[in-house]
């Protein structure tokens, strides 16, 4: 009986036990099941979007920013290939688990491949917590190769690294135009300048490249694959003539040596147009360097800076002057308050003034000049320059007829030029301009503008009174060179008839030939222009510094070419015919001769030695060092083209081989 009860009981056990196993089997199996379930439904998408990002190789493809070229199609600013380098730290880390130390060798070898990084930041980089990493924006030929050989030609290519190609901007003339071309950030987009301010169309629109791949980065064989390719950005041709461009910066640097002025700028433009022919302002800086200034005792004083001194004084330095700042013109405004007085028939060219001071309540007003001018016509005023005779058209004016005036010839609105950040000209309301005010303004004191805004104004004169807007592209272009838009001129307003237009350009011819602006006298040209001389504000009051300048144009029967020249801060002598006259003078004798404007001589001029001319001798295939000489032999100059280059062999010049020169003048010299 007890045997019976004790077989019951082990069976009974063995029941239990077995229910125990089923009941933990099917628990396990309704786990899983719940689990598989939760991962199928709940969890699906999560995952598919996880699995989707290990697999998926989402690289970008750079779009080629558009170039900047010349009126006349010659590069300035271009793409230069080179190459990023890319890490994917998921695929990293999941090397490191296969092989412990995986990580720690590879930013170690990289450290040795790659410049200017160091181990550590290199381990920072590719242990970060993200899909992709940057590790280098613009890799060199020869840093690429390194890690092409060290992990991607090989039979099984180690997991994580990538090379995509992309460009950099490069500017294949360095400092040249720097003020107006502007420059890029990192990535490649437009920071300054035209670079800025046409930086929709130039930037283009980047393009993808996805795909599916293993851990191995093997494609995967029922993965996706799609491309998609970038849009190039169009090309921006400038109004910029590169030739006159050149003959501009030359003259300003050497103003600026001469002088020894605080900055030098000069920009030329078409009256007839608008279009800027050159802009230049000195000292510059390298366009592909753009944070180190050219010149060294620039570079001491930056290294002595803060973060905060080093960004203020890189913005100062990008700055364009002649589009970003105001200046007050001085005296050549003055002819815009002779077309004033001549439009609204209150003178005439040959009505009486006498120099004397004129006194303004508490204010006494003189003439520039030590020695009283005494009795003079209008047109002899204008070429003495004589402030009282400005200040009597002022009186006659009135201040409602000037403002009238100003706003016509557009002091009262930016020019609309484009380019970024112009600055507004400053003018006292009228209410507090009074007499004093409207007096000093009448000689260009007390009232500041941009010098592109001067120009514009003075420029109407030489277009039988019909001011244009001032522009610097011509049109853009695709990457085949075919014309997607075009800028054509723009007339901004008649702001004078074409008589007083006339009368103007009449006296401007007077001031050269025989009053204060003799200095850009060129044999064979008539030339016009006006001189200035203006006292600098600094903090709202005058100090003994100056802006002197120097207005010009030619030749004076047909107008084509405008010269705007200021000189800032010059030490020394002052005045506008003496600091900025030689500068108008090399850029008018240059590009004169370069635009095919033919001298016509007088009989006096024919019987000087000025029309002893030198044939230019033909230096294809010459070094330039051999050029040069041969060049300063005959009493010529040698222009390096890109400019600051030396030891290259000559493909091509400007005048050619065989055309004559006035002794003095420059030859360009190009380089392939």
């Amino acid at each position: 009986m007890a045997k019976k009860n004790s077989k019951a009981a082990v069976r009974a056990t063995s029941k239990r036990r077995l229910l125990l196993f089923f009941t933990v089997v099917v628990m396990m199996f309704v786990i899983i099941a719940a689990k598989i379930g939760y991962i199928q439904i709940v969890k699906a998408d999560e995952y598919s979007d996880m699995a989707l990002e290990q697999q998926t190789r989402d690289i970008p493809i750079t779009a080629k920013r558009g170039n900047i070229y010349d009126a006349n199609m010659k590069a300035l600013a271009i793409n230069q290939s080179m190459y990023t380098i890319w890490v994917r730290p998921g695929e990293v880390e999941e090397a490191e688990r296969k092989e412990k130390g995986y990580t720690k060798d590879m930013a170690e070898e990289l450290s040795e491949i790659i410049p200017d990084m160091t181990e550590e930041e290199i381990y920072e980089s590719i242990t970060r917590d993200k899909t992709v990493v940057k590790l280098i924006k613009y890799a060199d030929d020869e840093t690429t190769q390194k890690v092409r050989e060290a992990y991607l030609d090989k039979e099984t290519p180690v997991t994580g690294i990538q090379i995509a190609e992309t460009v950099r901007r490069y500017y294949p003339m360095g400092a040249f135009a720097s003020h107006l071309i502007g420059s890029t950030n990192d990535d490649n987009n437009g920071m300054s300048g035209i670079e800025l301010y046409y930086d929709q169309y130039l930037n283009g629109t980047e393009g993808r490249w996805i795909k599916s791949s293993d851990a191995s980065g093997r494609n995967l064989t029922n993965g996706i694959e799609k491309y998609y390719p970038a849009e190039n950005g169009l090309s921006v041709v400038l109004t910029i003539d590169e030739v006159i461009q050149h003959y501009t910066e030359k003259a300003v640097e050497q103003v600026y040596a001469d002088t020894r002025a605080e900055s030098v700028m000069a920009l030329t433009m078409n009256p007839k147009t608008g279009e800027i022919l050159s802009m230049a302002a000195y000292p510059d800086y390298d366009l592909n360097d753009p944070r180190t200034p050219l010149l060294a005792s620039e570079q001491a004083k930056l290294e002595n800076m803060t973060d905060e001194e080093k960004v203020e004084y890189w913005n100062e330095m990008w700055r364009n002057p002649l589009i970003n700042d105001t200046y007050e013109p001085g005296s050549p405004f003055k002819l815009l308050t002779t077309a004033m007085a001549l439009e609204e028939n209150l003178t005439s060219v040959n009505d009486g003034f006498y120099c004397q001071p004129i006194q303004l309540y508490d204010r006494i007003l003189k003439c520039w000049s030590s020695a009283s001018h005494q009795a003079e016509t209008l047109a002899q005023g204008v070429a003495n320059s004589c402030n009282p005779v400005f200040v009597t058209l002022s009186q006659r004016l009135g201040i409602e007829t000037f403002y009238e005036y100003l706003e016509a010839y557009g002091f009262m609105d930016q020019t609309g030029i484009d380019y970024p950040g112009e600055a507004e000209s400053i003018i006292q309301s009228k209410k507090n301009a009074g007499p004093v005010g409207l007096a000093t303004m009448s000689y260009g004191q007390g009232i500041a503008c941009t010098p592109v805004q001067l120009m514009m104004s003075l420029c109407a004169a030489g277009n039988e009174g019909v001011m244009m807007k001032p522009h610097l592209v011509s049109k853009l272009v695709d990457s085949d060179g075919n014309t997607v838009e075009t800028f054509e001129p723009e007339v901004v307003r008649q702001v004078i008839s074409k008589q007083t237009a006339t009368e103007i350009c009449q006296m401007m011819e007077g001031v050269v030939n025989g009053g204060t602006g003799k200095s850009a006298y060129i044999p064979g040209y008539r030339i016009g222009g006006k001189t200035g001389t203006a006292q600098k504000v600094e903090n709202g009051r005058y100090t003994d510094y100056t802006f002197s300048s120097f207005f010009a144009m030619a030749p004076m029967d047909d107008p084509q070419f405008a010269v705007l020249f200021i000189v800032d801060s010059p030490k020394g002598v002052h005045y506008g015919s003496q600091t900025a006259g030689p500068g108008v003078y090399a850029i008018l004798s240059d590009a004169l001769k370069y635009l095919k404007i033919e001298p016509v001589y007088t009989e006096t001029e024919l019987n000087t030695s000025v029309n002893k001319m030198i044939t230019v001798p033909d230096f294809t295939g010459y070094t330039y060092e051999k050029a040069a000489e041969i060049l300063k032999r005959v009493g010529l100059t040698a222009i390096a083209c890109p400019s600051g280059e030396a030891g290259f062999t000559i493909v091509d010049q400007y005048p050619k081989g065989g055309e004559k020169l006035a002794e003095g003048n420059a030859v360009c010299l190009y380089k392939e």
